[in-house]
């Protein structure tokens, strides 16, 4: 064991010394504890108070995003929305029977659309000649324009994308792309009421032309393309002025009062813009053209349908495909429902034909209130930890105060309280965590409450580890470096989470999530209302207590390296005009001067540092460690022998240090716990009637200021103890 110098002058004796010029070199402790205390005391307290005003946090947050914050994303030829069927060719001849069966409709009822699947007795004189004739050559001729097929069965298609695949043909030189012609069965919703946002839904199928690369299509102005007609007067209410929020995530063919939504995407993939196929309204089956406070107007060459117009208004709705929790939060996917695919004979079954799917989607979530535990925890911790940085280095500041201070931040009661408060927040909420981070719907103030999460449980969770992993220990190299880490570590995550904010981490659902369909047994039980739900393998908890331990590790493995290359500690003697350094003997008193000189004079007034060795007998206890502690402080903290004692006026004195770092604090004539310190600072501005109505008695113990003894404990109120208005005492060596 070898033995160290107390920091900075002890008492107002030696206030000269302090001030005298003084060699310092900059070592990585020092750089510790500098970051230590700004990232702790400045930095996080900043950043904490930033998150609480600048953000919804403690008013209106929720964990996920909501139909105002939703995000749009397109995936060419998405690697999920894959599939085919085998056998499923129906042929050039039966394919144009069974669209000719639209006639002039824009629009077939579900049960006649799906009945064109099974029928089988199809009777080809329905078609015209120049039909038949188109059979004969597609037989033969995969190249046949779709325009052609639109002209000869006279179907009735979107304009607009009639007019893109018209352009289409003049530019295929420079985007070559097939065209797919296709009939596909649609959600529509209309209004259940007037000025409800209640809309029931209906299927029905209807007609869309795309490119299978998506990139070829042409960007053709819709307005102006047919001529409209007024079909429904609605006497000044727009039927749109309420609509769901459903009904508002993607762009319409028509004009209205809907929000604006924008067909154009900007794809990573290529350099041109990507345009997505606008939806369709229709009335009386009728592509709608206009919907304003006057009424509904519709393509002018297009008969009403009495069966259709008795559902009113139709507008095409987008699929949902939710991903659910077994709490019933879905995540919400709502898809473009004008299906974009390519189609592809499966090369290793002839037989087969393979589909990927372009996808449009827009995705949020539902709503879900913000559990703010997590920042009230940490909230806890900042303050803790300035109220011991004015405990302990009020008095002076040093590199080993700053240890001391990062020992006592992270021991006490209250690190079981952090730590099981932070568990439970994880583990009630670990689902919906691992779902919105899954598919990228968490809101910042989610993400925040994450990360404070995450510095909540693995700091409590290692520093309780670390108290109860043996003999009580100071362990000073690690604690600045755990310190340190903390910051760090916390500005990282909250940076990764909102980099990784709207990337859809499918790993976590491939790797620790199972999906459930309702049909099973146990999806039945764990899946309630939704009809299928992901069940998570591991909760959250596991995770941040791997991370935590990973985490702890380096910082163990940091703090031995500082230790490691550390300067080699040194005694020194204090004097009134000068410091001079002393290498130092273990367990030696300082080395021995001519008798009389005026150095060795002065070393018996300053204080230097008396190393206890173990194996031998402890001497006399000081009366700090009689009345305060009742045992010697070297068997308190096993590695804190260097720091234990110090002779000062010729006794043998307990330090500063040891004093502090055992919980006590200097106040005014007294020497207080440190707890009751804060109280006693607290006292100042509440009115002293407020004190009077507690009964909370302090246990103190006087500091003599001429023998430097304390005497044995006394007991006093807070009220009376408050009445003293004392300040912080200047620290000294007790004798």
């Amino acid at each position: 064991m070898v033995s160290v110098s107390p920091s900075g002058p002890i008492n107002g004796q030696l206030s000269e010394a302090a001030v005298l010029p003084r060699r310092s070199k900059l070592t990585l402790a020092k750089i510790l504890a500098c970051l230590a205390v700004f990232g702790r005391v400045i930095v996080a307290p900043i950043m904490l108070v930033a998150v609480f005003l600048q953000t919804k946090y403690l008013t209106s947050g929720g964990m996920f995003i909501g139909p105002t914050d939703r995000f749009f994303a397109f995936s060419p030829m998405d690697a999920v929305m894959v599939g085919g069927c085998s056998n499923c060719q129906v042929g050039c001849l039966n394919a144009l029977l069974q669209m000719a069966q639209f006639g002039s409709q824009a629009l077939m009822s579900k049960p006649t659309f799906e009945n064109l699947y099974t029928r089988s007795d199809w009777d080809a004189s329905i078609l015209k000649s120049e039909a038949l004739a188109l059979a004969t050559t597609m037989e033969s001729d995969a190249n046949t324009m779709v325009l052609a097929v639109v002209n000869a069965l006279q179907l009735s298609v979107a304009p607009q994308a009639f007019q893109e695949v018209t352009e289409a043909v003049e530019m295929d030189v420079n985007c070559p792309s097939d065209w797919v012609l296709e009939a596909h069965l649609r959600l529509f919703r209309f209004p259940a009421a007037a000025k409800s946002s209640e809309f029931s839904s209906i299927s029905a199928a209807d007609f869309t032309i795309f490119p299978e690369q998506t990139h070829c299509r042409p960007e053709v102005d819709n307005s102006g393309l047919v001529a409209s007609r007024l079909a429904l007067a609605t006497d000044g209410i727009d039927l749109l002025a309420t609509v769901p929020d459903v009904l508002k995530l993607f762009p319409y063919g028509f004009t209205s009062s809907l929000p604006p939504v924008s067909r154009a995407i900007e794809a990573s993939e290529t350099s041109t813009r990507i345009l997505q196929p606008l939806f369709h309204g229709y009335y009386g089956g009728c592509r709608v053209r206009e919907v304003n406070a006057t009424g509904v107007y519709t393509e002018a060459e297009c008969s009403i349908s009495t069966h259709w117009v008795n559902y009113g208004l139709m507008l095409q709705s987008p699929d949902d495909l939710p991903v659910c929790s077994t709490d019933d939060v879905c995540v919400h996917n709502y898809y473009n429902s004008l299906w974009e695919f390519v189609t592809e004979v499966d090369a290793s079954a002839p037989d087969r034909l393979s589909m990927v799917l372009n996808v449009f989607r827009s995705r949020y979530a539902d709503r879900v209130q913000l559990n703010v535990l997590p920042g009230l925890v940490v909230l806890q911790i900042l303050v803790m930890g300035i109220l011991s940085l004015y405990q302990v280095m009020a008095h002076q500041r040093s590199v080993l105060l700053t240890q001391i201070w990062a020992y006592r931040c992270q021991n006490g009661r209250m690190q079981v309280l952090y730590l099981a408060q932070i568990t439970y927040h994880l583990a009630a909420s670990s689902d919906l965590y691992y779902l919105g981070l899954a598919t990228g719907t968490l809101t910042p103030e989610a993400l925040t409450n994450l990360a404070l999460c995450f510095f909540g449980f693995s700091y409590s969770f290692v520093n309780l580890l670390k108290a109860r992993s043996g003999e009580q220990q100071l362990a000073r190299h690690f604690r600045l470096t755990w310190e340190t880490m903390q910051t760090l570590i916390t500005v990282c995550t909250t940076l990764g989470l909102y980099t990784a904010r709207h990337r859809s981490l499918s790993a976590i659902l491939t790797t620790n999530g199972e999906l459930l369909r309702k049909t099973t047994a146990r999806g039945a039980a764990m899946c309630n209302l939704s009809d299928s739900c992901i069940v998570f393998k591991h909760n959250l908890v596991v995770v941040a207590l791997v991370a935590s331990l990973a985490l702890a590790s380096v910082a163990s493995f940091v703090s031995l390296l500082a230790q490691k290359h550390a300067p080699n500690r040194r005694k020194t003697s204090l004097d009134l005009r000068s410091v001079v350094p002393q290498e130092a003997k273990p367990f030696d008193r300082p080395e021995a001067r001519a008798p009389g000189s005026q150095q060795q004079a002065n070393a018996l007034k300053g204080p230097s540092v008396e190393c206890l060795p173990m194996e031998r007998k402890p001497p006399v206890l000081t009366s700090f460690e009689r009345h305060c502690l009742g045992s010697p402080f070297a068997r308190l903290f096993v590695d804190c022998h260097d720091l234990a004692y110090v002779r000062y006026k010729g006794r043998r004195c307990s330090t500063v240090e040891a004093v502090l770092l055992t919980g006590f604090l200097f106040y005014g004539e007294h020497v207080y716990q440190a707890q009751d310190v804060v109280l006693l600072l607290l006292a100042r501005v509440l009115p002293r009637k407020f004190t009077r109505t507690f009964n909370v008695l302090f246990v103190r113990w006087e500091l003599d200021a001429k023998t430097g003894r304390v005497t044995h404990p006394q007991g006093c109120t807070w009220y009376s103890a408050s009445g003293d208005a004392f300040r912080l005492a200047e620290a000294r060596p007790i004798a």
